[in-house]
C-alpha cells in the first residue's frame, strides 16, 4: 500500500502555485460559511489543512478550525501567516486514515483535493464518518474541467494532454503508477458509510496559461503527481516527454484556456 503523500517539499511554494483567484476564493468561503450556518456549526475540522489557504478565511469569519495534516512544514507555513484577525486554530500532526480525534466529536469536516493523496481512501472516508457527529457533514470541494484549446477546432484539456503525453513517455519503463480513486469510488465509499449527497456549484473561472508554463511546472515537479517517481526515473521520462510535448503544441507560447467548474459536495452523515 502506498503511503499518504506529504507536502513537506511544497511548503515554500504551495500557496504561490495553488492559489485560487480572489473572487473564486471568496465564493468558496461564502459557500462553506453557508453550509456551516445551515447546521449551526461554529467549528470545522479540515483534514489536510496544509498552509490554511482554505481555512484561514474561515478563521477570520469567526469559525474555529481544527486542522490535521501529515506535513509539519505546511502547518508551520500556516502559522506564519496568521494575524490578529484569525481565531487561533487547533493544529494536529496526523494522517487522514487515523485521525487523532474522538468519535462523534466534530459537526463538520472539510476536505479539499485530499482523497487522491491518502494511503487508503476507504479508510479516510471511514475516519470522517467516525469523527463527525450524527447529522454532521463532510464538505468536499471538487474542481472539474470544461477545458478547450482556444486556437484549435477541437476541445482539449491542457492538463489531460500533458498527462497523455507523459503516459506515452512512461510506457516503455517498467513502472506501476500510484492509483488515484475515481469519483465513483469516492461516492461509493461515502454511501457505504450511510452518507447522502447534495451538490452546490459555487464558481467557474477560466485559467489562461501556455504550453511552456505547463512544461516548466512539470520540469520543476511543482505538482504532487510527479513526486512518486525516483529522481533518475523522472529525469529519463522527462527527457522523452519534452520533445513529444513540444511537437504536440508547436507554438509553446500559444494561449491555452482551462475552464474550471468548482463544486461543493455536501455529504450528510446519519
Amino acid at each position: 500500500m502506498s503511503e499518504s503523500v506529504s507536502f513537506d517539499r511544497a511548503a515554500d511554494f504551495y500557496d504561490a502555485t495553488r492559489a485560487l483567484p480572489d473572487e473564486v476564493a471568496a465564493q468558496l468561503t461564502e459557500a462553506l460559511l453557508a453550509e456551516l450556518a445551515r447546521i449551526d456549526a461554529d467549528r470545522v475540522l479540515e483534514v489536510g489543512v496544509g498552509t490554511g489557504r482554505i481555512s484561514r478565511p474561515l478563521m477570520e469569519r469567526g469559525i474555529r478550525v481544527h486542522g490535521v495534516d501529515i506535513s509539519a512544514a505546511m502547518m508551520r507555513t500556516l502559522r506564519r501567516q496568521l494575524g490578529g484577525g484569525h481565531i487561533a486554530p487547533d493544529l494536529m500532526l496526523g494522517d487522514a486514515t487515523r485521525l487523532p480525534l474522538a468519535s462523534a466529536s466534530v459537526p463538520a469536516v472539510l476536505m479539499v483535493h485530499i482523497l487522491h493523496l491518502v494511503s487508503s481512501m476507504p479508510d479516510a472516508v471511514a475516519e470522517v464518518a467516525r469523527v463527525v457527529k450524527p447529522g454532521g457533514v463532510l464538505l468536499h470541494e471538487v474542481t472539474r474541467d470544461r477545458s478547450f484549446h482556444v486556437l484549435s477546432s477541437h476541445r482539449e484539456s491542457p492538463w489531460q494532454a500533458s498527462a497523455d503525453i507523459w503516459a506515452e513517455a512512461l510506457a516503455p519503463h517498467d513502472y506501476v503508477r500510484r492509483r488515484r480513486p475515481e469519483t465513483e469510488d469516492i461516492h461509493a465509499a461515502l454511501e457505504a458509510q450511510g452518507a447522502t449527497l447534495r451538490v452546490e456549484q459555487y464558481a467557474t473561472y477560466e485559467e489562461r496559461t501556455t504550453p511552456q508554463e505547463h512544461l516548466d511546472s512539470t520540469r520543476d515537479r511543482i505538482f504532487s503527481w510527479s513526486w512518486e517517481y525516483p529522481d533518475d526515473l523522472f529525469a529519463e521520462v522527462f527527457a522523452e516527454f519534452e520533445p513529444k510535448y513540444r511537437v504536440h503544441y508547436g507554438d509553446m507560447d500559444r494561449e491555452l484556456t482551462d475552464t474550471h467548474v468548482h463544486e461543493l459536495e455536501i455529504w450528510t452523515l446519519s
